[in-house]
Order: C-alpha cells, then structure tokens, then sequence
C-alpha cells in the first residue's frame, strides 16, 4: 500500500515556504525584463499618474527579492514576507502585465504565512493553515478547468499546446489527438475537487502529475514557448502538491471547527472560491481567476496600414504579419519575446499597446485601428 509523503505537517509548511519563495525568485529572473530590465513594450499602470517608470522599478523588485531570501535565514520572517508582498503589490500597480497567473498563486499562498506565528504546539492551529494553503492550491486547478469549458478551447489554446506533435504524426493522427482536448477540462476540475476529498486523492494526485508532466514537455523552452516562467511552474506545482497532499495531512486530534472560528478562513474561501465564479461574467480579472489561454480571454486585433509600418522600428515590424492590403500586430509575440511573460488580457493594456504604436508614427487615427474582442458571456461545452 503507498502511503505518500511521510512528513509532519510542520515540517511541510517549513519547506512549502521554502519552494514558495526560490519559486518567486526563480521565476523572476526568467521573466527579468517584466521586473525591471531594459524593455520597450509599453507599462500599463492601474492609475494615471505613474510616478516609477521602467526601468526605475528595478528598486522595488530588488528589494522584494531581497526581503524573500532574508525570509529565509534571518528572524522576523513574517515581517520580510509582509514587506515583500507591498512591494509586490506596488510592482503589479505600476504594471497590470505582472499579474501573470504564477505571480499570484505563489504570492498569495506566501501571503497565508504572514498570519502564521510558526508554532507547533497547537495542531488546531496549523493544521488550520495548512488546510488555507490546500484550499488555495487546489482552487487553481478546478478554475482552469472550469475557464476551459468553452467552444474555442480545443482549437486554440490546446490545439497551441500540442503543435510540436504536428511535426511527429499524420494530420489524421493529429487531429485525433486535438479531440482529446475534451478532456482536459474535466480532469482539471476532477483534481481540483479530488484533492479536497480525501478518499480518491491519491487520484487526484497521480493525474495531477501526469497533466504537469506533459506540460513540461509541450511548453518546453523554445522559440514558440517563451514564457519560462510558466513553464518552470509545472515544477513548483509538483512539489507544492506533494507537500500539500501527498501521504498523511490531518493530525489525529484537529477539529474541523476551529477552521471557522478563522477570519483568515473566510477570506481566502471568497478570494479562492467565490470570486472566481465571477470571470464568467468579466467581473473578476481573468488570471486571478486562473482563465488561463483557455480561449475564452479578453483580447483585441491591432491592424495597421502600410504607411504606418513603414514608419515603425525594424523590432516593432517583426512582430507584424501581412493580412490582405493591412497588417494585423501580433502584440502576444511581441510580450512573449520580450518580457518572456503573457500579455494580461484586459482592455487598459490593449489601449497603452495601440497608444504605444500610435506615437511611433501614425498621422492619422486611420493607419491603425483597435479592435476589441469579448470573451464569451456563457460558458458552453467544448
């Protein structure tokens, strides 16, 4: 019989927090350019009067690194885990682009831990957030899955994910493969659901792997998979899962009523639980809700005229395709190549991004044209 993970639950939060913070830090550098390095694609900040510009933020995300390494060896760690969070949350304000899905799972569990005094001595206790950090944790899967229940999801976003078999097998072969895509939804929220339940976790766990393992090899770095970020996050989340759920999670003598006597408990069943439900009606942003590329996003098609491309930079020009007597601005390559990170899917981005074009030479609002596209209103089987 498999008994999992062997480890206290003390010890699981210690080295959860651990993973959590070398996760932020690695993640950071391979997305650099997003932070605070030399970048030309246009910052979105939340207000108007931005007082840091690119690349003075580099301060504030230097320091956020600083505070979550000092969290690891010096006391106070809640203090260091706080200030890293404002500085965080400073960055995201100065840059909707650096809400990107990773970024706030591993924040916000981060963030659990400020409210955690590190003591053993109550299973009630910590028992309590740990249970915080598996709700957290499972909601992202079962919200994937539930933002992929929509009609564009296989001939997109999955479609996009399993390209490099295109190269292997026959078309025949290929879309046989793209119709299993109906799939992923449903086993996304089977995990997600199968975690909180403790009688088929082990399946829940066992196909939690399997879908990060495959990721790992369909989003591997390359020239069409930039955001290595994302795709180093499949390896956290293994870690994460096997410490959050794997083997024995529940001390002999915790009460499940302590939980609701936890202010903290409410609050992350609303941020975790509740909101999310929201996406669907474009009410809750769509990373915070994890709709990740499930083909049901906010987007925007950017056109320019000849006379307009011919004024822009060679770089900027890169990332145009030809379209009939236009050219449609792929502004996702230009983001990915760049700050190696996904363009946050929200109408003040696409805005900055034509603004952006605009200044580089356009005469007339003619030459350019911004075309916003809604997300589908209702979710629909795939």
């Amino acid at each position: 019989m498999m008994n999992g993970l062997q480890t206290s639950i003390p010890q699981r939060m210690a080295l959860l927090r651990i993973v959590l913070v070398f996760s932020l830090v690695i993640s950071v550098f391979l997305s650099f350019n997003l932070w605070g390095g030399y970048r030309t694609f246009p910052a979105t900040p939340v207000f108007e009067d931005n007082l840091v510009q690119p690349p003075f933020d580099f301060i504030f995300i230097s320091l956020a690194l600083l505070c979550w390494l000092l969290s690891l060896f010096l006391r106070g760690q809640r203090i260091f885990i706080f200030i890293s969070f404002l500085l965080c949350f400073f960055l995201v304000l100065f840059d909707v682009n650096r809400l990107q899905p990773w970024f706030y799972i591993y924040n916000s569990m981060l963030a659990i831990y400020i409210f955690y005094n590190g003591r053993v001595d109550d299973p009630n206790k910590y028992t309590s957030f740990f249970i915080f950090l598996q709700i957290a944790f499972a909601s992202v899967y079962f919200f994937t899955g539930l933002s992929q229940l929509n009609a564009l999801f296989i001939d997109t976003s999955f479609a996009e994910i399993i390209e490099p078999l295109r190269s292997l097998v026959s078309e025949r072969q290929f879309l046989l493969f793209k119709k299993t895509g109906f799939m992923s939804p449903y086993m996304l929220m089977f995990i997600g659901l199968g975690l909180i339940i403790s009688p088929i976790r082990y399946l829940a766990i066992s196909a939690a792997i399997l879908v990060h393992l495959t990721l790992l090899i369909f989003l591997f770095p390359s020239a069409a998979h930039q955001n290595y970020a994302l795709w180093f996050s499949n390896l956290s989340f293994i870690i994460m899962l096997l410490l959050l759920f794997s083997g024995k999670t529940k001390q002999r003598y915790f009460s499940p009523t302590f939980l609701f006597q936890q202010p903290l408990f409410y609050i992350i069943m609303f941020v975790f639980a509740v909101m999310p439900f929201f996406n669907i009606t474009n009410k809750w942003p769509d990373f915070l809700s994890f709709n990740y590329r499930s083909g049901n996003n906010n987007s925007a098609v950017i056109t320019l005229k000849k006379s307009l491309y011919d004024k822009l930079p060679l770089y900027q020009r890169h990332f145009c395709v030809a379209s009939d007597s236009v050219f449609t601005f792929d502004y996702q390559r230009w983001v990915n190549h760049e700050l190696k990170a996904d363009c946050f899917p929200s109408y003040p981005v696409f805005n900055s991004i034509y603004t952006n074009l605009s200044q580089m030479g356009a005469t007339g609002v003619k030459e350019i044209e911004l075309r916003f596209i809604p997300k589908q209103k209702v979710l629909c089987k795939p």
